[in-house]
């Protein structure tokens, strides 16, 4: 089940990349925003899981029109809290990802467009502050990442979630699951 979820990112990705190679109309765009990180454990050893409020920003590409191509780049600060070997554990991730999203336009009408995204996301941990001596996180990491956003004018807001489909701790079996929202603008 994974690998097919992982294949159709893939294709998605790719799909979206040959359709708007000929795609004449590129726009650049920067957001910021903020995340909440929800991990999710397999270890049944991991008490009290709470999500914290972490910060991003992001720069992106937009290729295309209607079906458009929007990788992107950003950094963002992840946090997180749990007990672990009745320690109380709030590591933080500081990371690179690299979105690279089909997006479909579903309504536009004059300055106003209301879109959805989809495709994978790859993770780079710049810097992890280990919770314990017993996990070992690593530092790439591979998400697929579904959005929704409006432009109104060069104005944008985005809103996203993120899944994980590797596992970025082997001891405690951790997957990045993110929600989060960003504004922006276009130039």
């Amino acid at each position: 089940m994974k690998t097919t979820i992982k294949a159709a990112l893939v294709a998605l990705t790719l799909l979206g990349i040959t359709g708007t190679v000929q795609a004449q109309e590129v726009t650049y765009g920067i957001q910021v925003g903020s995340n909440y990180h929800m991990t999710s454990f397999g270890n049944k050893s991991v008490k009290d899981n709470n999500g914290k409020v972490g910060v991003s920003v992001a720069a992106f590409a937009r290729i295309g029109d209607r079906i458009f191509f929007q990788p992107g780049i950003g950094a963002s600060l992840l946090r997180k809290e749990y007990t672990f070997e009745n320690t109380q554990k709030t590591p933080k991730f500081y990371q690179i990802n690299l979105p690279l999203q089909v997006g479909y336009t579903f309504l536009q009408n004059g300055d106003f467009s209301l879109r959805g995204l989809l495709g994978p996301q790859l993770n780079y941990d710049l810097k992890t502050v280990k919770s314990s001596t017993a996990t070992d996180y690593k530092k790439f990491s591979l998400d697929g990442r579904a959005g929704i956003g409006i432009d109104v004018s060069s104005f944008t807001v985005d809103a996203y979630y993120s899944h994980g489909f590797t596992s970025v701790d082997k001891t405690l079996d951790a997957k990045n699951k993110t929600v989060g929202i960003m504004v922006g603008y276009k130039f």
